[in-house]
């Protein structure tokens, strides 16, 4: 079922296109194996994950284009009844998704306007603290002597379509401008909830009537032989019913260099916390395979140190050690977005094979320790290794 809808859909694309419009097609197919032993000290166990994603761009003209992102089967591997469709199955979904579907035109004041669905709520800069949530979206670049100036609205959540006092939006103001070899991205960003609305995973929860605004700086690019990738965010929630309510800063920066044949790459992350609040890092940046992957660090400081070596042409490998903890003060380390942990150490070590130019084999383990929430130590140390193999087109 799933191949005649998505060819279907392509065939629609090409049919509908102008005969001028130019297609180009890219994207990545993943079929990866886990084996976890989980730090509640209770069996280890093991699953299959797939994700297939294709990106679809129908040129018109040089002025002119639209984006496509198309997802299916990204999803843990379960009963196969869940294949044919229908709603998402636990923490995944199994089925074809469109993740953007945006136009884009640039007129001769030299703006860009573009708008439809995207996977970037609230995203700027670097992947730290960003959201991968749905929404829709309507956007404007133009392009000044000084910078593109980007102005961006959002539609999170629509109450009524018509009651426009129970909606939820944002909206984004940035520059991106350059210096040398460094691109420097500054921008504000205020969310409107006129009703109640939590993320992706239920950490942030806002009542109505509450409001989100934040400011951040982005910098990367390169400074002599040094490659950097940095933001610095400040968000304050004015939140009176549930409470949540506090001013927060959050840090992310990471510089990486070569040192004898050696790739090393030294990186910082801080979330700092008022009472119950914690910074939101999201799960986008992922500076380790754990930590801030399947363990989220809101409100937790994390230093890493990361070291990669090319064997051959083909076989490459790398290593990374972490040490994380979290701000909260103690009466608040249970409650609200803080993490699960007080202090916790990571080590990752992964291996890659390039059997092609489009195949990729990859194999790896985490190791993570420390104590909880609670200042305990973990029950059992936690493992979680992989071996996978990616495609991409």
């Amino acid at each position: 079922m799933f191949k005649k809808v998505f060819a279907a859909m392509l065939a629609g694309l090409f049919i509908s296109a102008p005969a001028f419009a130019e297609v180009k097609m890219s994207g990545s197919y993943f079929i990866k194996g886990n084996n976890i032993s989980p730090l509640d000290g209770s069996d280890s166990f093991g699953y299959y994950e797939s994700d297939l994603e294709i990106k679809t761009q129908i040129i018109v003209d040089e002025n002119t284009s639209v984006d496509i992102t198309a997802e299916a089967f990204d999803t843990s591997w379960v009963d196969s009844a869940h294949i044919a469709g229908g709603e998402a199955n636990d923490d995944g979904q199994n089925y074809f998704e469109v993740s953007k579907a945006a136009l884009n035109h640039k007129f001769v004041t030299n703006t860009t306007l573009s708008g439809g669905i995207a996977a970037n709520l609230d995203t700027w800069g670097t992947l730290f603290g960003d959201n991968s949530e749905r929404m829709y979206f309507i956007q404007a670049d133009q392009a000044t002597p000084f910078g593109t100036l980007t102005f961006k609205t959002e539609k999170i959540a629509e109450g009524a379509k018509t009651d426009d006092d129970a909606d939820v939006d944002g909206y984004l103001l940035g520059l991106t401008m350059t210096a040398g070899d460094l691109t420097i991205q500054p921008a504000l960003y205020y969310m409107d909830v006129q009703s109640a609305w939590s993320d992706d995973y239920g950490k942030v929860n806002l009542a109505a009537d509450s409001t989100v605004t934040k400011a951040m700086v982005a910098v990367t690019g390169k400074i002599g032989a040094i490659t950097l990738e940095s933001e610095l965010g400040f968000t304050s929630y004015d939140d009176d019913t549930n409470a949540y309510d506090g001013s927060v800063f959050g840090l992310w920066a990471d510089a990486g260099t070569t040192i004898a044949d050696f790739g090393v790459n030294f990186g910082i992350l801080y979330a700092g916390t008022d009472d119950g609040v914690g910074f939101y890092v999201g799960d986008e940046l992922c500076p380790m395979e754990v930590l801030g992957d399947d363990v989220l660090i809101d409100g937790a400081t994390l230093a890493r140190v990361k070291v990669s070596k090319g064997i051959t042409e083909t076989i490459s490998v790398d290593a990374s050690l972490a040490y994380a903890f979290s701000n909260f003060d103690d009466d608040y380390k249970t409650v609200g977005n803080a993490p699960e942990f007080d202090k916790g150490y990571e080590l990752d070590l992964n291996a890659y094979y390039k059997a092609s130019d489009a195949v990729t084999l990859s194999a790896g383990v985490a190791v993570l320790d420390g104590d909880d929430n609670t200042e305990k130590a973990f029950e059992d140390t936690g493992y979680w290794s992989y071996a996978k193999v990616n495609v991409a087109f």
